[in-house]
């Protein structure tokens, strides 16, 4: 769930020395502990010893030795720090960038020049992002796999940290617990829109104000909302694991979020789906208010 850490890390990249204190005396504002390098190369080392404690990269994309890019495509392929989100700094005349940073795994983006608003809402979520996949890892390792012999089940939930106890549970029992990840996206985005009917754009202002926690307490603890919960049955083959997730809600236009585009990089939020469905084999049904996902035994 989204929120403010304290003294989270972010590494800054840019060899624009003057660019590069600006960020850093915001980021430093914002309670960020800020580390800098001037170039890609610089950057190489920095993560790799700071893989543990990283909790997003803003990394401009023109730079000499090794750009931005290169440096992004470096990180996906190294296992320790594949995940860890990344800020792409383009100008406003190269937004033709976007669509080779979003292939290379970058979701999140700044136009130079930026307002401090918005570079607080995007570090903010990318931060965040890092910071639930930390807490999901860690409740997997705590995890007993109660799962792991279970033929076929039906589960319940209401809340956002029941969605991610059951995410872990069933992950546990697939072939790579980091499934947790994806299948919590899911459980999470089908009890925010599903059940507590949260738009799009009500979670981007939720969100850029800070307050997207208490919104989706006071609406859990509506009279309206009392009696809705997503079911989750969950059946093992020879071959799968069927995952099939049903929320109570009306459905949404999932044709707009299965693949993340431009439209939306600079947004606060609103990544999780497509990451997902790049993950897994995942088929929305009906209205879009049901989600089966489809995980290969071995």
């Amino acid at each position: 769930m989204i929120s403010e850490i304290p003294l989270d890390t972010v590494l800054i990249v840019d060899d624009d020395v003057p660019m590069q204190k600006v960020l850093q005396r915001m980021l430093l504002d914002e309670g960020y502990n800020c580390l800098t390098a001037n170039d890609g190369l610089e950057a190489q080392e920095i993560v790799q010893s700071k893989s543990d404690t990283l909790s997003a990269v803003v990394l401009d994309w023109m730079m000499p030795r090794m750009t931005g890019i290169e440096l992004l495509r470096w990180m996906k392929e190294q296992p320790q720090i594949e995940h860890v989100p990344v800020v792409m700094l383009t100008a406003m005349d190269q937004l033709s960038h976007i669509r080779e940073g979003i292939e290379a795994g970058a979701f999140y983006y700044l136009t130079k020049p930026f307002q401090r608003p918005l570079l607080r809402s995007i570090v903010r979520a990318a931060v965040a992002d890092m910071h639930c996949r930390r807490q999901m890892l860690k409740k997997l390792k705590e995890c007993a796999k109660p799962l792991a012999f279970l033929e076929e089940g039906t589960f319940r939930l209401r809340t956002l940290d029941e969605a991610d106890l059951l995410a872990v549970r069933i992950a546990s029992a697939t072939p790579d617990p980091e499934h947790a990840i994806v299948i919590g996206e899911l459980l999470a985005n089908a009890v925010e829109h599903g059940s507590l009917g949260i738009t799009y754009e009500e979670k981007t202002k939720l969100v850029d104000d800070n307050i997207w926690e208490a919104e989706v307490a006071r609406r859990l603890a509506l009279p309206e909302n009392a009696g809705k919960s997503v079911q989750v049955r969950m059946k093992r083959g020879d071959k799968n694991i069927e995952i099939v997730i049903e929320d109570q809600g009306p459905g949404f236009d999932f044709e707009r979020w299965v693949k993340f585009d431009e439209s939306r990089v600079f947004d606060n939020h609103g990544r999780g789906i497509a990451i997902a469905m790049a993950s897994l084999n995942i088929q929305f049904l009906g209205s879009g208010n049901k989600v089966l996902v489809t995980i290969p035994v071995q």
